[in-house]
């Protein structure tokens, strides 16, 4: 009996304390309603007295722009619909005192209670609206249905009771539902996303931020009122510039988004709201009615232009910052995982995923042993089984020695520092070593392996480059090859200067100083200026000829076929030969770079064939198609091995070729052993160096 006694009493301490505990949280959800209906009813008031300030552009009730309506529905979406007795009843009030009848206030309240709460509506449950309007279909879909859509409703509901009360607005029914519409809607693009991005203000803390809004505002303010108020000092009217204050509304959606973008429209809308009242501004100079629309239209495009860009940029930045927050997460997540997976189950997935790469990756632990091992290195070193490598110590296995052949100590190794240190190397200038005993120049990377904070390990990935110091050693042949060319050519033309023209003209002297001290008889004097005359003649003509080897000034002048003609014959007259030179369908002119790359190759194919060919007959042509021009330089002489050339190529050949790359063009050469040899130039026309000219 005691027991159950006991039971009894504690069931009902329970139901006491939830009663109480119960009572309480009504209790605070009560004064919390009524608090929200408070708040709701006052600021519904004030937002209608100053819609109903602007009594030059009203007509009855009914105003360009109604910011009670943006009230309405943002403390709906904000508190819930049980505010709605707040709206009813400030809207109700706001009526009351204006010049309608009770029941048209009756009416008005209604529409704007049963429209803020048909948009709020909407909003939930088929745009699925968030009230940060951070996403682009946020913003669309409160001008869509937040603004347009339900004004439809207040704008209908309310004209229709003005005009049932015998209270008519403007210049009929459907022009006062017009501006009920726009203004309804206009206010809530105005003042709805203030009210639903007002925190915004709260988490501007940095300095030059405010610093930058407070220049923002006041360049706006002070744009709005040089635009909207005809001001006495400003000779012209600014009228045609009302959108010029488009960039400001730019600036504050890009630099602050949605908030900040709502308080500079409205305080547009403001100044020109104020403005147009006074009988200013480029929206006062027509009638009631049209200037009414046209402040909507404007406050309308200045909405909807800011705050789409501003949503825009704030769900791209939305998305760049959760991208980065599931970045973040997967590596933590990663992280994770590896610290609490085993070793081994670590470097077998690192196997599985490397068995497929191309590049050549091996793992060491702390002694070098070779943990994992992909197929592309074993390929690489020249192993059949991954047995063959795994376990082994890979420094004692590839990096043993140097490329001399000189034994490589551990401790002097990068791939041994990386394990000590913790810190990546890169390396360029080792040799790894095949299982063949040979030995391929490396390039590799190597990283440390880490369990946690600690270092157990590296990974290591190489390539072979044995082609790539091939083509350097290669490349440095052919450019060591180019300056003894240079080299052999300075010192043919500074030999031929000297011994041939310089020492020519030096007997011109003495036989000019000698005739000038012991002057022969006059009958002697024609021969001896004849003579002179001629030699004079041929030294200009020997200065002309290497002039032209070093600078063909005729392909400036004359053009390549006059120049390669004059070459042919200049060359066929020093090397006693006959050259053989025919042109025919040429285009002209051809770009100085063509023509440039061509008599080059002219001038070396001669040269190579009158060294090499054995004989003293050449045939020269040059053509052109619809799309190329042509040149091929003709001997029957000995030829040579074509294979062989490939091998071992000549400077000229190399010169040829490389000149001809710079204007898009091939060289073709077709010969063979004692049957002749053809060089064949092709360029197609209208190519162009882009980088290099084809210099002579």
């Amino acid at each position: 009996m005691a027991s159950t006694y006991s039971l009894q009493y504690k069931r009902r301490e329970r139901h006491t304390i939830q009663a109480v505990q119960s009572q309480a949280l009504e209790q605070r959800i009560g004064r919390g309603y009524l608090l929200q209906i408070s708040v709701v009813f006052v600021a519904y008031l004030v937002a209608g007295k100053l819609g109903q300030a602007t009594a030059n552009i009203r007509s009855s009730n009914l105003g360009p722009v109604w910011p009670a309506y943006g009230i309405a529905l943002a403390a709906i979406l904000i508190c819930g619909y049980r505010v709605w007795l707040g709206v009813a009843a400030g809207a109700f009030l706001v009526a009351f005192f204006s010049p309608v009848s009770h029941l048209a206030a009756l009416g008005q309240a209604a529409g704007a209670t049963l429209g803020a709460t048909t948009g709020a509506f909407l909003l939930r449950r088929f745009a699925n609206l968030h009230p940060s309007l951070s996403r682009l279909s946020d913003a669309l879909s409160l001008i869509a249905l937040g603004g347009f859509g339900s004004a439809i409703v207040s704008a209908s509901i309310g004209v229709s009771v003005l005009y049932a009360t015998h209270v008519h607005a403007y210049s009929g029914l459907g022009a006062a539902w017009l501006v009920y519409w726009l203004g309804d809607a206009t206010g809530v693009l105005l003042v709805t996303p203030l009210a639903l991005r007002f925190t915004d203000f709260l988490k501007l803390r940095d300095r030059d931020r405010i610093a930058e809004l407070a220049v923002l505002l006041l360049l706006l303010a002070a744009t709005c009122l040089v635009i909207f108020s005809d001001l006495p000092f400003i000779p012209v009217k600014l009228h045609v510039m009302a959108f010029s204050v488009l960039p400001f509304i730019m600036w504050a959606a890009i630099r602050f988004g949605v908030g900040v973008t709502a308080l500079s429209i409205l305080m547009v809308a403001a100044i020109a709201t104020i403005e147009t009242a006074l009988g200013a501004g480029p929206f006062a100079s027509n009638t009631t009615l049209v200037n009414a629309v046209l402040l909507d239209v404007f406050f309308g495009v200045l909405s909807v232009s800011g705050l789409s860009l501003a949503a825009v940029i704030a769900e791209r930045e939305n998305a760049e910052r959760e991208r980065e927050r599931v970045v973040s997460k997967q590596a933590a997540m990663e992280a994770r995982l590896r610290a609490d997976e085993a070793l081994r189950e670590s470097e077998e997935k690192l196997r599985l995923l490397l068995d497929s790469t191309a590049e050549a990756i091996y793992g060491i632990d702390l002694e070098h042993r070779c943990t994992f091992c992909n197929p592309a290195c074993l390929r690489a070193l020249g192993y059949d089984h991954i047995e063959q490598v795994l376990g082994k110590n890979m420094h004692q296995l590839l990096h043993h020695s140097r490329a001399d052949g000189t034994l490589f100590p551990v401790e002097e190794c990068r791939v041994h520092r990386v394990t000590q240190t913790g810190e990546g190397v890169h390396a360029e200038d080792e040799v790894f070593w095949r299982a063949s005993g040979t030995s391929f120049p490396a390039e590799y990377w190597s990283y440390p392996q880490r369990r946690g904070q600690e270092v157990v390990g590296a990974v290591v990935a190489f390539i072979d480059i044995t082609e790539r110091k091939l083509a350097e050693a290669a490349l440095a042949n052919v450019s060591r090859r180019l300056i003894e060319a240079q080299e052999q050519e300075r010192t043919r033309i500074g030999r031929e200067l000297h011994d041939d023209i310089s020492q020519r003209v030096a007997m011109l002297a003495i036989e000019l100083e000698q005739l000038q001290e012991s002057p022969p008889n006059l009958s002697e004097v024609p021969s001896r200026m004849g003579e002179l005359r001629k030699q004079t003649s041929e030294i200009a003509a020997d200065i002309q000829s290497l002039s032209h080897e070093l600078h063909a000034a005729k392909l400036q002048y004359l053009g390549i076929a006059a120049a390669m003609r004059g070459f042919c014959q200049e060359f066929g007259e020093q090397q006693k030969a006959e050259i053989d030179f025919q042109t025919h369908d040429l285009a002209s002119p051809l770009s100085p770079d063509i023509s440039l790359s061509f008599f080059r190759v002219l001038q070396e194919a001669l040269h190579n064939s009158a060294k090499h060919s054995g004989v003293r007959h050449f045939e020269v042509r040059l053509w052109g198609t619809s799309d190329e021009i042509h040149l091929t330089v003709k001997d029957s002489g000995a030829g040579f091995d074509p294979e062989a050339a490939k091998k071992s190529r000549g400077l000229g050949l190399i010169s040829m070729e490389e000149r001809l790359k710079l204007v898009n063009g091939t060289l073709a050469i077709e010969t063979q052993p004692k049957g002749g040899t053809v060089i064949h130039a092709r360029v197609p026309l209208g190519s162009k160096s882009d980088s290099v000219r084809a210099a002579g």
